[in-house]
């Protein structure tokens, strides 16, 4: 009975079961961000300063207690009054709008950093999947070149160019070990970085999708500057600028207090006294000229970065389509077909040598070449998506290779 649930929980636990696709992996990333999580208390203190900003001021009770003496008559005096603000203006009401402001900026700046976070850990995951190939399809020239040179040393050395070409092939050999030592090395660090977004130790083999065909190319379309978070940003200041602007003005007008007082002498007769209070707060320095006119000029100058942001954004998001399209062009003119092609020629170079058809020269020309075309098949792959996402980022879009 224990092998039997051995067996049943190995089944549930297999590789397949454990491995991630790229929703996973977002998902993920996101549950790992301690930073999101303080953009989120970020946007709950900013809520709770929108609903403090629009209330009034609370109202203000105060209470004396003192002495009096008038010629032979002393006692003492007890007095309580209750006074509360009532503005002249809408002031309050254009304080919640600023605090809204800023709170819908804050919500713009997380919507942002959340598709910013699974970018990256999608790009990650892409960073495994082609360091991976590269190290794998490398392991495998590695091992070609080591047959080749086996079969050197079993051949008789009677010449000097037979040992020239044993020589060229030994080292060629160390030089392949180092190459592959650094692919290895690039493949650790990618799983690391993968690692550090998902919060979770993982391997090329945990990873349950391959690059995509040749045919599944996304290919952008349309402009999708709008989505731009630095034009949001610069959007949201100005308006944030005017609707302060429009406070500075109105702030200047004075709150009327309205209120009520009792008092009572403690003297012979006892006194009482009741009265009603009206007040307005007028300064005597008018500091809030001062402020209106310093809210204007930032209000000024917001139209002036607005202005910039529109023309940057829009050379920024050209420039960045352009990349992208370039690169489309370097995955046709590297499809992945040609993996095909170029192990068959290989594999031809490789008899040809061995028939005695072809020199050692030859054959290593032939070798370098078709492998080069072999990686360069899977670094055009990551230039791609390096500048896809980062397009996509731009406009506000979401990742999401796997929805083709």
């Amino acid at each position: 009975m224990p092998i039997i649930l051995f067996i049943k929980f190995m089944f549930l636990v297999s590789p397949a079961a454990l491995a991630l696709d790229l929703e996973e992996i977002r998902s993920l990333a996101i549950t790992n961000s301690q930073s999101l999580e303080a953009k989120q208390m970020e946007s709950h203190a900013l809520a709770s300063e929108r609903d403090l900003k629009g209330k009034w001021q609370n109202p203000q009770l105060m209470g004396q207690l003192g002495t009096l003496k008038s010629g032979d008559i002393t006692g003492s005096t007890v007095e309580i009054s209750l006074t509360q603000a009532v503005p002249l203006s809408d002031k309050f009401s254009l304080r919640k709008e600023l605090a809204d402001q800023a709170l819908k900026t804050q919500g713009i700046q997380t919507k942002h950093f959340v598709n910013w976070v699974e970018h990256q850990a999608v790009l990650a995951a892409w960073r495994v999947i082609v360091a991976k190939e590269l190290f794998s399809h490398g392991m495998e020239r590695a091992e070609r070149i080591s047959v080749i040179q086996k079969y050197l040393v079993t051949r008789p050395r009677v010449s000097i160019k037979q040992k020239v070409e044993l020589s060229i092939i030994s080292s060629l050999v160390l030089q392949l070990l180092k190459m592959q030592d650094e692919k290895k090395h690039d493949l650790i660090l990618a799983e690391k970085d993968l690692e550090f977004w998902i919060g979770r130790k993982v391997s090329a083999s945990d990873l349950s999708f391959h690059l995509p065909s040749d045919n599944k190319i996304l290919i952008p379309e349309g402009n999708g500057k709008d989505g731009d978070i630095e034009l949001l940003e610069a959007k949201n200041q100005l308006t944030f600028s005017k609707l302060d602007s429009e406070l500075a003005s109105k702030e200047r007008r004075p709150d009327l207090y309205l209120g009520g007082g009792y008092r009572v002498e403690d003297v012979q007769p006892l006194n009482h006294f009741s009265y009603a209070i009206v007040g307005l707060n007028i300064p005597i320095w008018d500091t809030g000229s001062s402020r209106a006119q310093s809210a204007r000029a930032r209000q000024k100058r917001d139209e002036k970065y607005l202005e910039e942001a529109e023309r940057r954004v829009l050379i920024k998001h050209q420039k960045q389509l352009e990349l992208v399209l370039f690169n489309i062009g370097q995955i046709k003119r590297f499809p992945k077909k040609l993996l095909n092609v170029q192990e068959d020629s290989i594999h031809l170079a490789e008899v040809g040598f061995k028939q005695g058809l072809l020199d050692v020269d030859t054959f290593l020309r032939a070798e370098t070449q078709t492998h080069d075309v072999i990686d360069q098949i899977f670094i055009s792959w990551m230039s791609y998506l390096d500048s896809l996402s980062s397009l996509q980022l731009m406009r506000g879009e979401k990742f999401a290779w796997e929805a083709k």
